[in-house]
């Protein structure tokens, strides 16, 4: 029976879990969680099917199933039942007359993360009289549906490290529930010099094809890695996690598998560590498909296989129609509606027909921006040379009728290698940008995912930080925020911010909680703009660029060179020289107003660092200190390309005229950019391990950012040597200067977006622009929902009446088979320009569905 909530009078003694129906292993966990705050919180924690004895406080926990005592009750204190899966709802009210709550879930993972919430609010009010003070009412739904965390494999010593040891994982996937990730990926095989290229011999052997081996690979060995496997995956499921196992290489054949590891020509004519001998063209296909089923058997638990298709697993393109085919029938005979997913890149039709044809349960994966963090939207337009062969995010796949969904994966990995990074805005914009395609899944990769890629067989993995720096037993731990906004944010948007508030509070003190807090959030904006808006694009995949450390072009000439990878939104340094010497405007943004946004952030950030010293008093320790130093780091890689965009302006100007002004204007800008790199090398110091070995020695991944120091100081001499010291006739002549005052802003947009659309009719767009300057043009740019396809053109014309344009898209446009996607350009009469609608605030470009 329910009554009102009533306060407790006195400090509770006894809590009573009434669990009417027994509970899943994910929910177990989470009362296990709640239990154990309970008994820190000073209660005594008694577990029953039924309100007995004189508890002071009742919880009943279940599903809420139809009729079912959680329904019931909730239904009672008219509370929304849960839905749909992972949903959950939490009620403060009285159970069998005293005070209680009612948790339920739709599902068994729902109810986890209902009861880890009233866990975790539990643990908020340690010290206090009521253990139950900071839990709140809440009904939850996720936003996302597959909220995916993904690991590389990319070195056996690192791999190993952590593979056997219970310790980790338990911690690990603690966390990961915790913030509400449901499924983690285990890439075997990527770049890696052929280490579980295929994986199948590092866990068993294959009936009948005795020949396949893992070279260094002992039976006690293969026996203990299959046993480590299938315990990861057991305490994955405890926390409600499923586990994909990607298979990314299908035979070892040496060219991009093998990830730039120079060393590996040292085994000439002998045996390459780690790899595995015996499959070749002849077997390929028969023993692959043996392994498979003795996968499925021996790893009877694994949830999904992800696979890479393309040549780079190995596989010849004339043989991959065959060998795929064979595939998917094996695996949807053994294993029927398991779900499979064929990454994207070089992926042919015939492929994803094939699959469909077998009624597989099939995703496709792709890369969200490239290999890198970029913006958090679907870029506007991907870079040129890789328009056309899906390589990257969406290509042509978005067609219609629907058949598959689609995984967004977002590379992060080859950007946030070692700093820390969470930027819940960030979460919240990407989370968003998933319905495209009716598609709410998204992977995103751990901290450190590229770790020890790469490296020698026999180097040890190194440590991140000296000891003496160190604040945590595994190095994942230092990246709690990271996990707790990608989780939480994704699960749900509006998710409220004291969620992470109360736990910078609890490491860093109420003073200077917030103002850490900032600097994180803030920092955590830099290395997505600076891949969307300086990036070369030749440092696109994960295997060549890191932008936390490289300074993209070591001297100025090749730095200048770059152009960003949305080429829509970002006008390139030699695109800006153009249009500055023409006279020129553009709505694009530009490289100054780029800088600006550099110069603003890095300020903020320091601002904030200073305000958080101010306030951390006794509480100030090696996590304050390593977070302040990452967010440090972080503004003076900011102020670093603030500097630089200006002299790569100033460079392509001076290309262009060969007027020795431009390039002294290059030179001193270059020395102002140097100067924040030297910076950046003071605030790191000797916090982070000189040798960061994150990928190929000989593409610039290794090593400290004191290296690029030396490079850049070296340039810049060489540099300065063209043309200082100048002569006074040269110091006279005008140079380019980014406009400092005056009439800045762009001509005002306003315009109701249209969200769907019937084929075969032509599409009015209707807007009202102004500025006081007066406006000089708009356009409208618009195509179909596939980056295959350049935007087309129309002027928007003046209807006379308040600043309204319009153009209509012809009908014949208008199609069923894409969706519709605009974006609209306006240029004021002083030629500051602006794309609508705003990239800083959400995804630049309206998506207009088809009426099916």
């Amino acid at each position: 029976m329910l009554f009102p909530f009533v306060a407790f009078a006195a400090a509770p003694r006894t809590v009573i879990v009434i669990t009417p129906e027994p509970v899943g292993r994910a929910a177990q966990h989470g009362l296990e969680r709640l239990r154990a705050e309970l008994v820190g919180a000073g209660c005594t924690v008694e577990l029953a099917a039924t309100a007995n004895g004189k508890a002071d406080y009742g919880i009943l926990v279940g599903l809420a199933e139809r009729e079912g005592a959680v329904a019931q009750a909730l239904r009672t204190a008219r509370t929304p039942i849960p839905t749909g899966a992972e949903s959950l709802a939490v009620k403060k009210t009285a159970v069998a007359g005293r005070p209680g709550l009612i948790v339920g879930g739709a599902d068994d993972r729902g109810l986890m993360y209902a009861l880890l919430e009233v866990a975790e609010r539990v643990g908020w009010a340690r010290g206090a009289s009521d253990p139950f003070k900071e839990v709140r009412d809440v009904t939850e739904s996720p936003e996302v549906r597959d909220r995916s965390l993904s690991v590389y494999t990319m070195n056996r010593a690192h791999w190993e490290s952590r593979f056997y040891d219970d310790r980790y994982w338990t911690r690990y996937f603690d966390l990961l529930a915790a913030s509400r990730f449901n499924r983690f990926l285990i890439v075997f095989g990527y770049e890696n010099g052929g280490f579980l290229a295929p994986p199948y011999p590092y866990l068993f052997d294959t009936p009948g094809f005795g020949g396949v081996k893992m070279v260094d690979l002992s039976p006690e060995q293969q026996r203990r890695n299959l046993a480590a496997l299938n315990r990861l995956i057991e305490l994955a499921h405890d926390r409600g996690i499923a586990v994909s196992l990607g298979i990314w290489d299908h035979i070892y054949r040496g060219a991009v598998q093998t990830g730039g590891a120079e060393w590996l020509k040292d085994y000439a004519g002998r045996p390459i560590p780690n790899t595995v001998s015996g499959v070749t063209t002849e077997n390929l296909s028969a023993y692959t498909l043996a392994a498979l089923k003795e996968l499925l058997v021996r790893v009877p638990a694994v949830d999904a296989l992800q696979f890479r298709v393309h040549e780079e697993s190995g596989l010849k393109r004339s043989e991959m129609e065959g060998f795929w085919r064979a595939v998917f029938q094996h695996v949807q005979k053994q294993r029927p509606g398991m779900l499979l997913e064929a990454r994207a890149k070089g992926t042919p039709d015939v492929i994803l027909d094939t699959a469909l044809a077998q009624g597989v349960n099939l995703r496709v994966e792709t890369k969200y921006w490239m290999e890198q963090m970029g913006l958090p939207f679907h870029p506007t337009h991907v870079n040129p040379p890789n328009q056309r062969d899906r390589r990257h995010g969406y290509a042509d796949l978005l067609r219609y009728p629907q058949h598959f969904e689609m995984d967004w994966r977002l590379w992060n990995g080859g950007t946030t290698r070692v700093l820390l990074w969470a930027d819940p805005e960030y979460v919240r914009r990407y989370s968003e940008s998933t319905s495209l395609y009716q598609s709410r899944n998204w992977d995103v990769q751990e901290p450190l995912a590229t770790k020890m890629e790469a490296q020698r067989p026999d180097m040890a993995a190194f440590a991140l930080m000296p000891e003496k720096y160190r604040y945590y037993d595994y190095e994942f731990e230092r990246y709690w925020h990271f996990y707790q906004v990608w989780g939480r944010v994704g699960y749900n948007p509006q998710v409220a911010p004291e969620v992470w508030q109360r736990e910078f509070q609890r490491r860093f003190g109420p003073a200077a909680a917030p103002h850490v807090e900032t600097a994180v959030h803030r920092a955590s904006e830099v290395l997505p703009m600076i891949v969307a808006a300086v990036y070369p694009y030749r440092l696109f995949p994960t295997t060549r660029g890191w932008a936390e450390r490289q300074s993209l072009g070591a001297n100025l000439a090749d730095y200048a060179k770059n152009e960003g990878t949305d080429t829509e939104q970002f006008e390139s340094f030699a695109a800006a020289a153009k249009r500055i010497l023409a006279g020129e405007t553009t709505s694009k943004r530009t490289p100054d107003a780029t800088s600006r946004w550099f110069d603003q952030t890095a300020g903020a950030i320091l601002a904030a660092a200073r305000a958080a010293e101010a306030g951390v008093g006794a509480r100030r320790g090696n996590e304050f200190d390593a977070t302040l130093t990452d967010a440090r780091i972080l503004a003076q890689l900011a102020r670093f390309h603030a500097r630089r965009s200006l002299a790569a302006v100033h460079y392509n100007l001076f290309l262009r005229g060969q007027r020795i002004a431009e390039l002294v204007a290059a030179t001193y800008a270059e020395r102002d950019a140097v100067a924040a790199w030297r910076e950046l090398v003071a605030v790191a110091g000797d916090r982070y391990n000189f040798d960061l070995a994150m990928g190929a020695r000989n593409f610039d991944l290794c090593g400290h950012w004191r290296d690029e120091l030396k490079k850049l100081e070296t340039n810049l001499k060489e540099l300065e040597a063209q043309c200082c010291p100048p002569d006074e006739g040269v110091l006279k002549e005008k140079v380019w200067l980014p406009a400092t005052d005056g009439d800045r802003t762009p001509p005002r947009i306003e315009h109701e977006r249209i969200r769907a659309a019937q084929p075969g009719q032509p599409l009015r767009i209707a807007a009202r622009i102004t500025d006081p300057a007066g406006v000089k043009t708009v356009r409208l740019r618009y195509r179909h929902v596939t980056q295959f396809e350049d935007y087309a053109t129309l002027e928007m014309t003046a209807t006379g009446e308040g600043g309204g344009y319009t153009a209509t898209v012809p009908a014949e446009f208008i199609v069923p088979s894409w969706d519709f996607m605009y974006f609209i350009e306006a240029i004021d009469a002083r030629g500051n320009g602006r794309n609508w609608p705003d990239l800083a605030r959400e995804m630049p470009y309206v998506i207009v569905k088809m009426q099916r």
